[in-house]
């Protein structure tokens, strides 16, 4: 029986994508299964982060409002934060496959889409050539 590894950690630069979703929300339902296809897809090139039934707090710090909402972040490193991109401190949640998982940042929270999306424009608005990556 093989065991679940622990993610590493994002290189420096590298992108996270935060799934926020929750199962009693219907357009929800679909996300998590479409994150797990993509994060396969993606390899080691995008990090990728389920948040399923967050807590009010963790809606408001990572400024929700609709489920589901994709985030894409980026590490905020020391002078690149800009005052109108929300940054959080870190990034809780779980892997694709099911591993409960802590990212530290700071992150810059610094594209998303809200609202149940097909999953090819989830790739090409979050995946390795998205325009908002580095």
């Amino acid at each position: 029986m093989r065991t679940p590894s622990t993610p590493p950690l994002p290189d420096e630069g590298a992108p996270v994508v935060v799934l926020v979703s929750a199962d009693w929300a219907g357009p929800s339902r679909p996300a998590p299964t479409v994150l797990l296809e993509l994060g396969r897809r993606w390899g080691t090139e995008v990090t990728t982060l389920l948040v399923e039934d967050p807590s009010e707090e963790i809606l408001d710090q990572l400024q929700v409002e609709v489920l589901p909402t994709w985030i894409g972040a980026l590490p905020a490193t020391a002078g690149t934060t800009d005052p109108a991109t929300p940054t959080v401190e870190r990034l809780d949640g779980r892997t694709p496959a099911g591993e409960e998982t802590s990212l530290p940042g700071p992150w810059k929270l610094v594209h998303r889409r809200s609202g149940a999306l097909p999953k090819h424009e989830i790739d090409e608005e979050f995946g390795p050539r998205a325009v908002w990556r580095p």
